[in-house]
C-alpha cells in the first residue's frame, strides 16, 4: 500500500489521540482480540495503514470506526501502548463533524444518549430509547419501539426499566431527575465542544 502523509498529519493534528497510531508496528494483536472482529471489514491495524496511505473517504465513512464498545480489550493488549478505543472514537467524532455518518443508527443513538447525559447529567434508561425512536417522528418511532421490545422486556427484568418509566417525567416536567449542579455540567461540555470545535477549524 503507498503512502500519502497528507490525511495522516490530519488525523495527527485534528483527531483526538490521533498521533498516538505513529507508533503502531502493525502486529494486529488490537483486531485479533476485539470481540467486534467478526463485523469489522478492516479493523484499527488496516485502518491505521488507510490512514497513512491517505485514503480518508475510506477510512472516515469506513462503519468499523463506530462499532467500538470501549470494552478497553485491544488497549490493555496492545504491546506500544497505543490508545486504539481512544482513536477510533476520536475517528468516529471527526466524521461526524465532517458531517459524515458511518452508521446511521449508532449516530442517532449516540446523539440521543449524549442529549439525556446533556439535559439530566444522567443515563435514563426510558428516555433515551424514547429520544432515539422519536427522532424519526411519531409514527417511525413507535414502529421503532415495537422492534425494541425484547431489549424493554430485558431491561426490566434486570429491575434496570419500571413500567411506569414508559412515560419518564423528566421529559414532561423540566428539572425532575436531574442531578444537582446540571448547569455547571452544561457549561463545563459546552466549553470542552467550543475547545473541539476550535481544534477542528
Amino acid at each position: 500500500m503507498d503512502y500519502n502523509q497528507t490525511f495522516a498529519k490530519e488525523v495527527y493534528e485534528k483527531v483526538d489521540s490521533g498521533d498516538e497510531i505513529k507508533v503502531c508496528m502493525q502486529c494486529g494483536v488490537c483486531g485479533a482480540t476485539c470481540p467486534l472482529r467478526g463485523e469489522m471489514k478492516y479493523g484499527p491495524r488496516q485502518i491505521w495503514s488507510l490512514i497513512r496511505a491517505g485514503r480518508r473517504d475510506e477510512v472516515l465513512n469506513n462503519p468499523d470506526i463506530m462499532l467500538c464498545t470501549s470494552c478497553y480489550t485491544c488497549q490493555v493488549r496492545c504491546p506500544r501502548g497505543v490508545p486504539i478505543m481512544e482513536v477510533m472514537h476520536g475517528l468516529a467524532h471527526y466524521a461526524l463533524a465532517q458531517g459524515i455518518v458511518p452508521r446511521a443508527e449508532t449516530a442517532k443513538f449516540g446523539k440521543a444518549f449524549w442529549e439525556g447525559i446533556y439535559d439530566t447529567g444522567r443515563v435514563d434508561e426510558a428516555v433515551v430509547p424514547i429520544k432515539y425512536c422519536l427522532q424519526d417522528g411519531l409514527v417511525a418511532g413507535l414502529k421503532k419501539s415495537l422492534g425494541m421490545m425484547d431489549i424493554g422486556l430485558a431491561l426490566m427484568k434486570a429491575k434496570r426499566m419500571k413500567p411506569k418509566m414508559f412515560i419518564p417525567p423528566n421529559i414532561f416536567i423540566p428539572g425532575v431527575h436531574k442531578i444537582k449542579g446540571v448547569k455547571q455540567l452544561q457549561r463545563m461540555l459546552d466549553k470542552a465542544a467550543a475547545i473541539d470545535a476550535a481544534k477542528e477549524a
